[in-house]
C-alpha cells in the first residue's frame, strides 16, 4: 500500500457518505433481534474473534452467532465451531448485520457490516494494545489525498471518526495503562473501554509454561517445517503505513545474519504485518517466513520463540508474557514518533536498550540468550512489560467480555428466563393450538417458571401448575403486564403494547388458504392501520412452513422476525399421540371421521352445510362422525345431533381429534395443513366453493387444482369419498407428497422444542428494541 495508504482510505470513506447515512436510517427502522450475533475479522476465524466466539457458543443458552465470512475456508472453519455463515459484503449480510443485536469486530466496522451496525451493541476486540498512536491520536489517520493533513481536513475527518466509533459499546483492554489510549485513539466516551482483558491472549495464560512451550512449538512447525532443537527467535516488526520498512535486512545484513544464526544453532522465524509481507523475500532453512496466511493466530505460537526483535509493534507487549527476552530494534525511532507517534517514549517502551542495526540487534540477542547480567536485566524488563499491560493473566478475558456482552444486553442464564410467561388462545376461550403446546414444553423444561393463562371464565380448565386470570379483570391486566414472555395465537384486541423488555411470541392458528387481513377484498385505510398497528406489537411471528411464511408476513405486513418452526400444536399429529381421546369420548366404532369446517364471516351461527346426520347413516354402524366447529362459532352455532354423532366443538384442542381422526372432511379450514402431517386421507366439501372464494372470503389459491384428496359437495359425495379413501391413496399420493414437502416439512414433532430453544436464545428484554 503506497505512503497516502491513510488518506486514501479516508476518501474513500467520504465517497461513501451515502451509504451510511443510508445505514443509519435503516438501522433506526428496522428491529434487532435479540441473542442475535453478527461476527467479522480481517483475521478470519482466529485470534480474540473466535475466542469470543469459542465462549459465547458454550453458554447454556448461547447467542445465534453469525460469521460473516470472506473466504470458503474461513466459512468451513467458522461451522466447525458451531457459526451460521453468510457472505462477507452481501446483501444477506448486510441485513443480518442490521438485525443483529450484538456485532463483533477486531479492526474497523468493515469486519462485519459498516453501513448496518448503529444500534446494536458494537464489541471491538481491537487487535493488540497499543504502542503508536492510532486514529485520532495520530496525524497520519487524519490525511485526505492531494490536501494532506491540513487543519480542516483534520478536523473532518475527526469527526467522521468520532460519529463512526461512537457506535462502539464494547472495548476490553489489557490494563488501566491501555483504557486512555484506546479511549483517546477511539473518541470513546467514559466507560466504553473497559479492563477485561483481551481474549486473544489467553491462550498465552493457560496450562503451565512447558506445556504452552510445547504446544506453540509444534504448531509453529507445522507451519514454517522442522526446527528440531534448534532455538527460535522470531522477528514482528509492524507496519510503516506504505512507507519503506528500515528494519528489512539489506543483503549483507541477510548474510550476518544467516552467519549468527549457523554459530547459534537458531532459526529466525520472520513474521512480517500482514500489509508489508512483500518486503520479506529472503528465505532459506535458517529463515522462515511465518505469514499470515499460514499462521493468523500468532498468539499461539508465541511461546515457541526463545526470544523477540521487534519495534513498535504490540506483538512485543503479548510475547512479554511468556517470560522471554525483547530485542528492540527501531532505527526509524525518531522519525516514526515524529509522523505516527508513541503513546509514551520509545526508550521507556524497551527499557533504555534501543538497537538501531541488524549488527546491534544480533549482538544484543547473544548477550540476552546466554546466562548473565544482560539475560537477567532484559528478563526482568519482559516482566515489568507484562506486568503494565496484562491486568489478567487467569485465560479468562474471553468469558468475562462475554459475561459483560450479556449484562448490557440484558440476556441472563437460561434458568432465570422467562420467569413469568403469559399464554393466551383464541383470546381465552380455551386452552389449545401452539400457546397450550408451548405451555407444555415450557413447563417441562422450566418448571419453576410462573404460567398464567388467559381465560373468559372459570369454565375454562387450564395445565397443571399454571395460573388462570380472568380477561379485563385487574388480576388480568396485572398478569400481562408482569410477564416476561407472551404467547398469543390471535389479535391483542385493546391498545395495549408490549414493553421494551417484553416477548410476544405471535403463534397465529394455522396456514391461511382463505384470504385474511390486507389479502381480504375492500380492505381500507382503517384496516390497513389497524393491521400494521397490530402486528408491530409482535416481537415474532411464528409459521408453520416457508409458504405460510409468505402468505402471513404479506397478510399482516410483518416486519418483525417469522420464525419458521413447523406448528407445535401439530406434535401430538406427528406423533400420533391423541392422549387416549377415544375412550374419553366413549367412542365405540373402529372408524373415526372428523368434520371440521371453518366460519362464514356472515353468520357465526348459520347450520353447517354438510348434514352431519345423513354422512353418519350413509357411512354405516363402522364410523362416528366428530363435528367440530370453528373457535369463533363456539358460542353461537347450533349443537350437530344424531347417532353416531359427536359434537365436539368444545372440546379445548383439536389437535388430539386430528391425532385420532382416520378422515379429515374439511372445506377451507386451515385444519387441512394440520391433518396432513398424519399422511391420513382427507377429502374436501366444498358445496359453497364458488360464492365463497368469489364474495365471502376469497382463497389465496386455487383448491381443486393442489388438494390431496376430491372436492365434493353433497353428503352423499362426501360419505363415497370416505368410504373409497383408503382405497384411493394411490391416486392421491403424488399430490399428497407434493403437500406435505410444502406445508409439513418441519411438522416432525419436534416443532415444541425447536421454539422453546429460540425462545430462551432471546433471553429477557425484548428482540423488538429497535436501533
Amino acid at each position: 500500500m503506497p505512503d497516502n495508504a491513510f488518506a486514501r482510505n479516508n476518501a474513500s470513506k467520504l465517497l461513501a457518505l451515502p451509504r451510511y447515512l443510508g445505514g443509519d436510517l435503516l438501522s433506526r427502522l428496522v428491529p434487532r433481534r435479540r441473542g442475535s450475533w453478527v461476527v467479522g475479522s480481517a483475521l478470519g476465524v482466529n485470534d480474540g474473534a473466535r475466542a469470543l466466539l469459542v465462549e459465547a457458543l458454550s453458554r447454556p443458552a448461547p447467542p445465534r452467532v453469525t460469521w460473516l465470512a470472506r473466504s470458503a475456508g474461513e466459512a468451513r472453519a467458522a461451522r466447525a465451531i458451531g457459526a451460521d455463515v453468510l457472505d462477507h459484503g452481501s446483501w444477506r449480510a448486510f441485513w443480518r448485520a442490521l438485525r443483529a443485536d450484538v456485532v463483533v469486530v477486531t479492526h474497523g466496522f468493515g469486519d462485519a457490516s459498516r453501513f448496518g451496525s448503529r444500534g446494536a451493541l458494537v464489541v471491538n476486540l481491537w487487535h493488540g494494545s497499543p504502542l503508536k498512536r492510532m486514529h485520532l491520536d495520530s496525524p497520519a489517520a487524519l490525511r485526505l489525498p492531494i490536501i494532506g493533513g491540513i487543519a480542516p481536513a483534520r478536523r473532518l475527518m475527526g469527526a467522521m471518526y468520532r460519529r463512526g466509533t461512537s457506535r462502539i459499546g464494547v472495548m476490553p483492554a489489557g490494563s488501566e495503562l491501555v483504557v486512555p489510549r484506546l479511549r483517546g485513539a477511539f473518541g470513546l466516551p467514559e466507560g466504553r473501554v473497559e479492563v477485561l482483558g483481551e481474549p486473544r491472549t489467553d491462550v498465552l495464560f493457560r496450562g503451565g509454561a512447558e506445556q504452552r512451550r510445547r504446544a506453540a512449538r509444534t504448531r509453529l512447525e507445522s507451519s514454517v517445517g522442522p526446527l528440531g532443537e534448534r532455538r527460535v527467535v522470531l522477528f514482528a516488526p509492524t507496519w510503516r503505513d506504505g512507507r519503506a520498512d528500515p528494519v528489512v535486512p539489506t543483503h549483507a545484513e541477510w548474510q550476518a545474519i544467516e552467519s549468527w544464526l549457523a554459530e547459534h544453532d537458531a532459526v529466525l522465524v520472520v513474521r512480517p504485518h500482514p500489509l508489508g509481507i512483500g518486503d520479506y523475500t529472503h528465505t532459506s532453512d535458517a529463515v522462515r517466513l511465518l505469514a499470515s496466511e499460514a499462521e493468523p493466530e500468532v498468539m499461539a505460537v508465541l511461546s515457541a520463540a526463545d526470544a523477540l526483535v521487534t519495534d513498535f509493534s504490540s506483538v512485543l507487549v503479548d510475547y512479554a508474557v511468556t517470560g522471554g527476552p525483547i530485542v528492540h530494534l527501531a532505527p526509524d525511532e525518531v522519525t516514526y514518533a515524529a509522523e505516527h507517534g508513541l503513546y509514551e517514549p520509545y526508550a521507556d517502551t524497551a527499557g533504555g536498550s534501543v538497537q538501531r542495526t541488524w549488527a546491534e540487534a544480533l549482538e544484543r540477542l547473544t548477550a540476552v540468550l546466554e546466562e548473565g547480567p544482560a539475560r537477567a536485566e532484559a528478563l526482568a524488563h519482559s516482566a515489568g512489560v507484562a506486568q503494565r499491560f496484562h491486568a489478567h493473566r487467569d485465560g479468562r478475558s474471553a468469558a468475562r467480555v462475554v459475561d459483560r456482552v450479556l449484562a448490557l444486553t440484558g440476556a441472563q442464564r437460561l434458568e432465570e428466563w422467562p420467569r413469568t410467561v403469559f399464554f393466551e388462545s383464541f383470546h381465552g376461550r380455551n386452552v389449545s393450538c401452539n400457546p397450550a403446546a408451548l405451555d407444555r414444553e415450557i413447563s417441562a423444561r422450566m418448571p419453576s417458571a410462573r404460567r398464567t393463562w388467559s381465560v373468559t371464565d372459570a369454565s375454562v380448565t387450564v395445565p397443571h401448575g399454571a395460573e388462570a386470570v380472568r380477561r379485563g379483570t385487574p388480576e388480568w391486566f396485572a398478569a400481562r403486564d408482569a410477564a416476561d414472555l407472551l404467547v398469543l395465537n390471535d389479535w391483542v384486541e385493546d391498545d395495549w403494547r408490549p414493553r421494551r423488555d417484553q416477548f410476544l411470541l405471535q403463534t397465529w392458528h394455522g396456514t391461511p388458504l382463505k384470504r385474511i387481513a390486507l389479502g381480504r377484498r375492500g380492505r381500507t385505510p382503517r384496516l390497513f392501520a389497524a393491521v400494521v398497528k397490530q402486528s408491530s406489537r409482535w416481537s415474532a411471528m411464528l409459521a408453520q412452513s416457508p409458504s405460510a411464511a409468505r402468505l402471513l408476513r404479506r397478510s399482516y405486513a410483518v416486519a418483525r422476525p417469522m420464525w419458521v418452526e413447523g406448528y407445535p400444536r401439530n406434535d401430538v399429529i406427528a406423533r400420533g399421540d391423541d392422549g387416549d381421546i377415544r375412550s374419553r369420548l366413549g367412542i365405540k366404532t373402529p372408524k373415526v371421521v372428523l368434520y371440521a369446517p371453518t366460519w362464514r364471516d356472515h353468520a357465526l351461527d348459520a347450520p353447517d352445510l354438510l348434514d352431519v346426520a345423513d354422512l353418519a347413516r350413509r357411512l354405516g354402524p363402522d364410523w362416528t362422525v366428530l363435528v367440530r366447529g370453528h373457535a369463533r362459532t363456539m358460542d353461537a352455532r347450533t349443537q350437530s345431533l344424531g347417532e353416531r354423532v359427536l359434537d365436539v366443538t368444545r372440546e379445548p384442542d383439536v389437535s388430539p381429534l386430528l391425532a385420532t381422526a382416520d378422515v379429515l372432511i374439511t372445506d377451507y379450514s386451515s385444519v387441512m395443513f394440520d391433518f396432513s402431517a398424519s399422511g391420513r386421507p382427507m377429502v374436501f366439501f366444498v358445496a359453497d366453493e364458488e360464492e365463497y372464494s368469489s364474495t365471502t372470503r376469497g382463497l389465496n389459491w386455487d383448491l381443486g387444482a393442489r388438494a390431496p384428496g376430491p372436492l365434493v359437495r353433497t353428503a352423499s359425495e362426501c360419505a363415497d369419498a370416505v368410504l373409497s379413501a383408503t382405497a384411493e391413496r394411490e391416486r392421491w399420493a403424488t399430490r399428497y407428497a407434493s403437500w406435505q414437502a410444502e406445508f409439513n416439512a418441519l411438522d416432525d414433532g419436534e416443532a415444541s422444542r425447536r421454539v422453546v430453544d429460540r425462545l430462551l436464545s432471546v433471553g429477557p428484554g425484548r428482540a423488538r428494541r429497535r436501533g
